[in-house]
């Protein structure tokens, strides 16, 4: 194939440097056995249970919205080139992420086996961009921390509030609507059955979970409002806690009328999708009332 006078492509080494090649096949092959912990049988298997399953999704999410906004800023700025030190930059960011997954991945920690992607892929993003690139990034590489697993000692005490207070609301609520149930601690007791509300139902990885959606959500949007944005990002909390409620009553009631196998069976896990759901609607809902509130002094001062 010809090419047609006074059109040049870019050389393969402008495009695709070869450093760049190398480092990402390099990474590929390096967190290859930390996806592969992540997802077998084991204690370090997070990414399989209930509670830290979001994981994968906060990467994928990480990853394309990285390669959005990426492009985003290519077209707009051309050819990305970064300077002299911030190359020394970028190589320090790697080399600390290499240490941080070197010496995790030998004592066996894998929650900053798993952060240590973080320094890695700023390591590359100041290296093909500098640091315009990696600020108009930041959210992206912000987010990546969604996907780590949080440890136990982390979360345990608030995790345990937050049970214990939706507990309260769905034994009150279910109470007043004339159902045999009764509490304690987080255990509920409605009928001959007893269901314990635990960290995969209400716990603080999911409220962690739905915040990350929310910020997700709101980055997405692009709200130019600023009531829109400090609003709704103050309701995600509220709002994750309501999402969490109703699941827990679902599959209260489903105990109550099925019995506990439909409890703890397939309906179990589509309540965490109709959870992710009712979450969603309601900040779109929450959102489309900030819209309105927003925009009446908007028009007021345009009529005036």
């Amino acid at each position: 194939m010809s090419t047609a006078p006074g059109t040049a492509h870019p050389p393969l080494s402008a495009s695709f440097p070869i450093d760049l090649i190398g480092i990402a096949l390099a990474m590929m092959a390096m967190y290859v056995p930390t996806l592969m912990t992540l997802f077998q049988d084991g204690s370090g298997a997070l990414w399989r249970e209930g509670e830290h399953s979001h994981g994968p999704i906060m990467l994928a999410l990480a990853l394309w919205l990285t390669h959005t906004r990426w492009q985003e800023y290519a077209a707009m700025h051309g050819t990305l080139h970064a300077r002299s030190s911030e190359l020394r930059a970028a190589w320090g960011f790697l080399m600390l992420g290499a240490l941080i997954y070197t010496l995790s991945r030998a004592l066996g920690i894998i929650y900053l086996e798993v952060a240590s992607f973080i320094p890695m892929l700023m390591g590359i993003i100041v290296l093909r961009g500098g640091w315009p690139l990696l600020s108009a990034l930041k959210f992206p590489v912000f987010f990546c921390i969604f996907m780590v697993p949080l440890p136990a000692f982390m979360i345990d005490g608030i995790s345990h509030w937050f049970k214990t207070q939706v507990s309260i609301v769905v034994a009150d609520l279910l109470w007043n609507l004339g159902y045999p149930i009764s509490r304690s601690g987080v255990v509920l007791s409605i009928g001959p059955y007893q269901l314990l509300v635990a960290d995969a139902c209400a716990g603080m990885r999911t409220l962690f979970m739905l915040e990350a959606m929310g910020i997700f959500y709101l980055n997405v949007i692009r709200h130019s409002s600023m009531l829109r944005n400090v609003g709704l990002a103050m309701l995600i909390v509220p709002i994750s806690f309501t999402a969490n409620s109703l699941r827990v009553i679902a599959l209260t009631l489903i105990t109550f009328y099925f019995g506990d196998e439909a409890g703890q069976g397939f309906m179990h896990g589509f309540a965490g999708i109709v959870l992710f759901a009712t979450a969603m609607l309601l900040m779109m809902g929450v959102d489309t009332f900030l819209r309105s509130i927003s925009k009446a002094p908007a028009e007021t001062g345009a009529r005036a």
